[in-house]
């Protein structure tokens, strides 16, 4: 069972549920690094720091935003 959330940087452990594309609460389940989402009950949860996570799965830290020039890129190849 996980005892620390905190890793030996300071950085806090978050969660991410990929079903409802939010950070979350992670509950763990039996012993294992496997952990299910409060929110719909799945076990589609990815953990790590806040950063990563926001690197790994593309998440803007602001919704006003403009889009990155690679999906400018896709649109203009789609037209």
């Amino acid at each position: 069972m996980l005892k620390s959330k905190s890793g030996p940087f300071g950085e806090k452990i978050s969660y991410y549920c990929k079903d409802c594309a939010k950070f979350v609460e992670g509950q763990q389940v039996s012993r294992k690094y496997v952990f299910r989402c409060p929110i719909c009950k799945t076990k589609n949860v990815a953990f790590g720091t806040e950063k990563s996570l926001k690197n790994f799965f593309h998440i803007d830290d602001e919704p006003g935003d403009e889009p990155k020039a690679s999906h400018k890129k896709e649109e203009a190849d789609k037209k």
